[in-house]
């Protein structure tokens, strides 16, 4: 399975690129695993575990505490909080 990562606001920066795909075998079923499973395969990707980040998944908010049903190609965006004006 191939997931597309997105990283949004100071992430981008902490992380040092706007997105990467990582490959899996199995696909994670919560956050927390999903979020595990790219700080063993990714460097730098601990700034991922603040509470404040929040995730879609396919252009969809997903909260932190919510089961995954992920699927091969899927896009996942990190963002830190932001406001706009």
């Amino acid at each position: 399975m191939q997931l597309e990562l997105e990283f949004f606001g100071p992430l981008q920066d902490q992380i040092g690129s706007r997105s990467t795909r990582i490959h899996t075998r199995q696909a994670p079923d919560t956050v927390d695993s999903l979020i595990a499973l790219i700080t063993e395969t990714q460097h730098g990707r601990d700034a991922l575990r603040a509470s404040h980040v929040r995730l879609a998944i396919n252009d969809r908010m997903v909260a932190r505490n919510a089961p995954l049903k992920l699927t091969d190609g899927d896009r996942i965006a990190f963002m830190s909080p932001f406001s706009g004006g």
